[in-house]
């Protein structure tokens, strides 16, 4: 796309407030239900959309994503201003944050993968009175017959424009992990310059208790088992003010320094309260098989090794050749109350560490 048409649009200057410009899900939902060849108007200023080739399943890029596109400008008489097809290079930017004429931050965010359409825009979202000379006459209506190639998803993950994540790799399944869970990543920062401060190429930390520099443990709750990203920290998430001193082979952090960072989670170790006043906590260190669990009276068979927290071993069942198992009934007070109630939330297989209070029994149970 030329310079002109990257530039952000001068319409910001007609007054426009922040509600005019906005059009959530719910305008890409009402848009996804055209068929090929119907037209239908997108807001209130007169964008309009006719569906050319539908795209495919039910995503739409958001405001933040590196989109990637193919395009053709004309006049409404059909001259032809611009093409990236002409060019045989597709043009990217970033959706809703004005690098674009507002038609397009507006109608973009309405199409699918693959998807073909044809935006007319109003002068008032294109260029204005002024227009683009000498190929755009001032308060000119356009036709844009765009085709969205593909996008790569950045999220504005605490919502304040303090990290920024693009994901790199798509993780496994749905989970993410949560405030007590215990983490297993690997990253790389690098300030701006690519300059690097800091580095792992495997560390475990704790959600709550953070690694490194605050953006990680936020990054790390919205992300899944083997996802790669790469994040964009700005000095609140990072180190502030007081910047981070070298350290080995890794440089300063200067003052109020955004951070470029890596990051891989590579698996994590779910840890929950078993109990509601939190006297028992579980780390699973390995999954079960399948979905039940113990009911209240059944019988379980445990290998279990329980310690002090200085390490001393108490009591050890099941660990060694032609040593018997632990076997007790749930709910009948055969065992102290903590293993108890953290057996039954357990699957058939399932190895976890127990940390029961106040006591300060530590388990180890299978």
């Amino acid at each position: 796309m030329d310079e002109d048409f990257g530039m952000p649009t001068s319409t910001m200057e007609d007054g426009l407030n922040n509600d005019e410009m906005d059009f959530g899900d719910d305008q890409a939902y009402s848009s996804s239900l055209l068929k090929v060849g119907e037209e239908k108007e997108i807001g209130k200023q007169g964008l309009k959309k006719k569906l050319i080739k539908e795209g495919e399943g039910w995503d739409f890029p958001e405001p933040g994503d590196e989109v990637e596109v193919h395009y053709t400008g004309t006049l409404l008489d059909g001259t032809k201003f611009d093409s990236s097809r002409d060019r045989g290079e597709p043009f990217k930017f970033t959706l809703g944050q004005g690098q674009v004429i507002q038609g397009w931050d507006q109608g973009i965010k309405t199409m699918k993968k693959g998807e073909i359409a044809l935006f007319t825009i109003p002068a008032e979202l294109a260029y204005g009175e002024s227009g683009s000379p000498p190929t755009i006459p001032p308060n000119a209506t356009l036709q844009f017959n765009v085709e969205l190639l593909s996008w790569t998803s950045v999220k504005d993950i605490c919502k304040d424009g303090g990290i920024f994540k693009k994901i790199l790799l798509e993780g496994e399944k749905w989970e993410n992990p949560k405030d007590l869970d215990e983490v297993f990543v690997k990253y790389v920062a690098q300030l701006e310059d690519g300059t690097v401060v800091g580095k792992s190429d495997g560390v475990e930390f704790s959600v709550n208790d953070g690694h490194f520099c605050p953006a990680l443990a936020k990054a790390v709750k919205t992300m899944k088992k083997g996802e790669k990203v790469l994040l964009t920290v700005k000095p609140q998430y990072g180190f502030g003010e007081k910047g981070k001193e070298a350290s080995g082979d890794e440089g300063a952090v200067p003052s109020n320094a955004t951070l470029q960072i890596s990051l891989e989670l590579l698996s994590w170790k779910t840890v929950s309260h078993v109990t509601d006043d939190k006297k028992v906590i579980k780390k699973i260190l390995k999954e079960g098989e399948g979905y039940d669990r113990p009911n209240e009276q059944a019988v379980v068979k445990v290998k279990l090794v329980g310690k002090l927290e200085d390490g001393t071993i108490f009591v050890k069942k099941g660990h060694e050749v032609g040593s018997e198992l632990l076997e007790f009934k749930t709910d009948e007070e055969q065992v102290i109350d903590g293993l108890d109630k953290a057996v039954v939330t357990m699957k058939k297989g399932e190895l976890a560490l127990l940390t029961i209070a106040p006591e300060c029994i530590r388990l180890i149970c299978v």
